[in-house]
């Protein structure tokens, strides 16, 4: 039994060499990236914001 986070780790990856294959088929060359790292930064909020 996969859990969530297995689950979402599987749609990521299917998600990430989907998009490289269709780069290819365009003819376009995709860039290497290693799927083990975010490519989010976290968020910093301005104080005056923060309730």
């Amino acid at each position: 039994m996969l859990t969530t986070e297995m689950k979402r780790q599987v749609f990521l990856k299917l998600r990430t060499e989907n998009y490289r294959a269709s780069l290819r088929l365009e003819g376009l060359e995709p860039r290497t990236v290693s799927t083990t790292k975010s490519t989010t930064k976290p968020v910093v909020l301005k104080s005056k914001h923060v309730r």
